[in-house]
């Protein structure tokens, strides 16, 4: 039989994480649903134990959507892919520089926020870094940023009245 190129989901290593991350993330938010709601001490969600859990494993759940993306993308080109670059894949100083560069930004995001501000601050952050990450359709980029910034503030901010910097 010949091979499809999307390959055998149960041995491609992008699924596999993609898996994994999604039940890790579930079997936290049904043990951290499941512990909220039975818990003997009754509390609101904002001063809940187990409203950090909860968060992370949404946020993990989220995090499978690009996964499977990544690992979608990369079976359909992986074959023509590895003909064309010989195989390699990015160097150690590119990983690096990578770094670096995240590093940067983490500290000019640090610096920035006293005087610009959370909003401001943030959606420039987010700009800069999409800008590295390879991202050049303006308006795109300008949206993303907006929409995370405008995310973060609207969750953290106003559902759970965290004071943000």
């Amino acid at each position: 039989m010949k091979e499809t190129g999307k390959g055998n989901p149960l041995k491609n290593r992008k699924y596999q994480e993609a898996a994994f991350v999604g039940a890790c993330s579930a079997a936290l938010l049904v043990y951290s649903l499941y512990h909220h709601h039975f818990d003997r001490n009754v509390t609101e969600w904002k001063t809940s134990p187990f409203l950090f859990p909860t968060l992370i494993s949404v946020f993990g759940l989220l995090l499978v959507i690009p996964l499977l993306s990544e690992a979608w993308d990369g079976s359909r080109s992986h074959t023509s892919e590895a003909a064309k670059t010989g195989g390699g894949g990015p160097s150690p100083a590119s990983h690096a520089k990578s770094v670096l560069v995240f590093i940067a930004g983490a500290v000019l995001y640090d610096l920035l926020l006293p005087a610009a501000h959370f909003l401001p601050a943030t959606f420039l952050f987010l700009a800069g870094l999409l800008w590295f990450l390879g991202a050049r359709n303006i308006l795109r980029l300008i949206l993303t940023a907006a929409c995370a910034d405008a995310a973060v503030y609207v969750l953290f901010g106003v559902l759970l009245h965290v004071r943000l910097p």
